[in-house]
């Protein structure tokens, strides 16, 4: 059995954990298959990932599914790579969502897109140290999704009403446990001021999202607190936001933990003028960037193989 699922921007501004969007920029495969066998055994193999069962995020979530269900049997995984790591665009939890669908369906456990969610976000440990559940719920779901509770696990898609595409900014570089690290610089307090701004931000962005607003999108894609003490990790940022909203991008954030940046455009928007400008910005900060056009996706599926 193959599970697919699709690349995601997370956090969309003030959502830290809570929002992500999955988009159809890069997919990820992992190939299935079990035998019976009288205790569990996992092995996974792919190119430019961990063969270490608790290494890797596909496997550590099935690992952790089949434990939790008591299944003995031999599973066998190969995970193909579509979405490139470290880049901030949820490659390591596409690949837990794919293995995950697809051992449900082999084993045919009937789990709920929240029971989904659940374990899919167990893999994340592997990759991260830590089970964040926003891009599994966006690869899970599709589209635009809120994780409103973690215990017990509970996603809610947002109705979208505006018609947006995104362009990605891509830096052609590899931080090491970059995802680790980007938690590592989050700030342990938070003044009362900036968190009631945080507030308004995700308010205004959900609602612009399903009132089709604009430019209530536009107000809702910033963030005071997490871009703000990450910022050295994207010193090119602030300069492409900048620029994206002066030719009328809807709004622009850094996807996930970055560098990868997520600029929001329309048929308004000035397409062509923030690809070109946002290259040379991406430039005069020594850093080549390749530009990925992305819609919304939706959630992960599986197909049959022989």
């Amino acid at each position: 059995m193959i599970g697919k699922a699709y690349s995601s921007s997370a956090n969309l501004g003030a959502g830290f954990d809570i929002l992500a969007l999955a988009h159809n920029a890069f997919l990820d495969s992992v190939k299935v298959s079990a035998e019976n066998s009288s205790s569990l055994q996992i092995m996974v193999k792919g190119e430019g990932i961990p063969n270490e069962v608790e290494k890797n995020s596909a496997s550590y979530a099935v690992l952790k599914l089949l434990s939790e269900y008591n299944i003995k049997a031999k599973i066998k995984m190969e995970v193909i790579k579509g979405i490139p790591p470290g880049l901030g665009m949820g490659s390591s939890g596409a690949s837990a969502v794919a293995a995950i669908v697809a051992t449900n369906e082999i084993f045919k456990l009937n789990l709920s897109k929240d029971e989904i969610v659940k374990y899919s976000m167990l893999g994340e440990i592997a990759s991260s140290g830590s089970a964040h559940p926003d891009n599994v719920a966006a690869s899970t779901y599709g589209g635009v999704v809120a994780v409103t509770s973690t215990n017990p696990v509970r996603v809610s898609q947002i109705p979208v009403n505006l018609d947006f595409e995104i362009l990605l900014f891509i830096p052609l570089v590899k931080l090491q446990d970059k995802t680790k690290k980007a938690r590592e610089m989050l700030p342990k307090e938070v003044t009362l001021g900036k968190s009631v701004n945080n507030s308004r931000y995700l308010t205004s962005f959900i609602l612009g999202l399903i009132k089709g607003d604009r430019e209530l999108v536009r107000i809702g894609l910033n963030d005071e607190i997490v871009e703000k003490a990450r910022e050295p990790l994207f010193p090119y940022y602030p300069k492409i936001k900048e620029v994206s909203l002066s030719l009328n991008a809807v709004g622009a954030c850094v996807s996930g933990a970055g560098p990868t940046i997520a600029v929001f455009i329309d048929d308004k928007s000035n397409k062509k003028e923030i690809i070109n400008e946002g290259l040379k910005i991406c430039s005069s900060y020594g850093y080549e960037c390749i530009i990925k056009e992305a819609k919304l996706a939706g959630g992960a599926w599986v197909e049959g193989w022989d």
